[in-house]
């Protein structure tokens, strides 16, 4: 929350996700699932696959759509040149990408989350095409030893 009450940028970015709290778990699960997939534990079939991949899209598509305005906020906006408009320019920058909570950041680690995910789809889809392959050849054997 700002001081006057008001929801900050990065709340309001963190609430499109259910909050702040809720937006870390997600951060860490789509880093979770993406390390399963590499790993070979998550698989999922071409379908449903493409459903998530479709919504990870849309969602990575409205991210982008504000990507530039978010890349002014890290850019000291130009107040003038005496001590009291360089001290509040380092003001904003500071209110907008200092730490974990400010709105770059939360932006930033919400692109980052979206990325695994993507990733973590497209691992899982080849993940399972390649068990279907293996599943089927090893039933082939059984096949040819009915014959």
């Amino acid at each position: 929350m700002a001081e006057d009450g008001a929801t900050t940028g990065a709340a309001q970015l963190a609430g499109v996700f259910g909050g702040e709290a809720n937006l870390n778990a997600m951060h860490a699960d789509a880093k979770r699932m993406l390390a399963d997939a590499k790993a070979g534990n998550w698989a999922v079939d071409e379908e449903t696959g493409s459903h998530l991949r479709r919504a990870v899209t849309q969602m990575q598509e409205q991210m982008s759509r504000i990507a530039q305005r978010i890349d002014r906020l890290q850019r000291a906006p130009k107040f003038g040149n005496d001590d009291y408009a360089k001290r509040a320019a380092a003001h904003f920058l500071a209110a907008m990408d200092s730490d974990e909570r400010s709105l770059v950041r939360v932006f930033l680690a919400a692109q980052d989350m979206l990325g695994n995910l993507q990733e973590a789809i497209e691992i899982a889809i080849s993940k399972y095409d390649t068990s279907d392959e293996a599943a089927t050849q090893a039933l082939t054997i059984f096949k040819d030893l009915d014959r």
